[in-house]
């Protein structure tokens, strides 16, 4: 698994994925989640590695259409294996899930965890948008209080407003209820100008399996395939997809089938950017077709004159469009089998977590 997650991020970094900005006016939400990976939260892992692309799809619904861009600050305590993991927010979902998946519920044991420090991270190592129409929000997600008693570290409420200068809505969601946890993260949550929620300690949301979950990965797996990587990132691009395969393998059905959707709906990353993919960087007029050198081209497209370049670009749009619309038909009816066959879990991590963003992303226009 560390292998396929180094050359994930590796070809994210060379895509230039991470921490890119959205383009200025656009629509945008910047999520984190700072999430306690100590023994006790093996259930709320687990769901999030299942959920995070459902909680995308939702994301992706707003009007107008957000870009969307997720970072991670994975935290336990001081004597664990590490205090924090940082990953910075990029638009490149794919990065952010090989990191969720790497994940594994180890160390604690003392009651409080290093909250503190995971605040501080998710303030000054993540890099927020600075455009007025980004909705930042992160989600404190946990089940035990912070370790106050750190003569060297920031205090509580200094932290929460260095994230509120910065615009970041501070959420926070309890694994489990009651103690000094509920009382301290009430409190957080009030002063980042979010809200408190508490949950089952194992995130309430099991992994869905359906019947549509392998076509979708099928049809997904194509879809990545039409990639026309070119130019200098041409290697970065190929080795990612052939990561992103062995990464998907690790996750759950439900995940990959939710994936498939997003990427579907416009959300292909690295795949489809227009920095490295030919028909994309065509398209929207990055690059003169003609003035591509052959050592740059795709495979698909060397040893060709200029009318059969553009007829393999023609091919490669009918055939993306193609399998996007039946990956929407696919998608809608696991929908519809899921409303009929697996009720919705209202008091889970996604849900809690999505219902509060969308009422929250109102404050930058976003609608749901």
């Amino acid at each position: 698994m560390k292998n396929i997650l180094a050359a994930v991020l590796a070809a994210g970094l060379a895509q230039g994925a991470a921490a890119q900005e959205p383009p200025k006016g656009k629509a945008a939400v910047d999520v984190v989640f700072i999430i306690d990976t100590t023994s006790s939260m093996g259930g709320l892992l687990e769901a999030a590695k299942s959920r995070v692309w459902a909680i995308a799809n939702e994301i992706a619904k707003g009007k107008p259409t957000p870009e969307i861009r997720m970072g991670l600050v994975a935290f336990r305590d001081r004597g664990d294996a590490y205090v924090t993991q940082v990953t910075d927010l990029t638009k490149d979902l794919d990065k952010m899930y090989a990191r969720l998946l790497e994940l594994r519920p180890e160390g604690g044991g003392d009651g409080p965890e290093d909250v503190l420090q995971a605040l501080s991270d998710a303030s000054t190592r993540i890099s927020w948008s600075k455009h007025a129409r980004t909705f930042k929000v992160a989600y404190l997600v946990g089940d035990a209080p912070a370790h106050e008693d750190y003569a060297d570290s920031p205090k509580l409420e200094r932290l929460v407003k260095d994230l509120a200068e910065r615009g970041v809505v501070l959420n926070t969601i309890q694994c489990g209820s009651g103690g000094q946890t509920e009382e301290q993260w009430t409190r957080i949550a009030r002063l980042g100008e979010g809200r408190y929620a508490a949950l089952a300690h194992d995130g309430g949301a099991a992994a869905v399996d359906t019947p549509f979950d392998g076509r979708l990965a099928e049809l997904s797996s194509r879809l990545e395939g039409t990639s026309l990587a070119f130019g200098s990132r041409r290697e970065a691009v190929l080795s990612g997809l052939a990561a992103a395969r062995g990464m998907l393998a690790a996750a759950p059905a439900s995940a990959v089938a939710e994936r498939a959707s997003f990427k579907a709906a416009g959300g292909a990353g690295g795949a489809f950017a227009a920095e490295s993919d030919l028909l994309e960087a065509v398209e929207g007029k990055r690059v003169d077709l003609a003035a591509v050198k052959e050592e740059e081209l795709p495979e698909a497209l060397r040893g060709k004159d200029a009318g059969e370049r553009r007829a393999v670009l023609d091919k490669t749009r009918r055939e993306r469009d193609a399998l996007k619309a039946e990956i929407a038909k696919v998608a809608k009816e696991r929908e519809a089998w899921k409303a009929k066959n697996a009720a919705p879990a209202k008091d889970s991590f996604d849900a809690r977590l999505v219902e509060t963003l969308k009422a929250q992303a109102a404050r930058k226009g976003i609608a749901y």
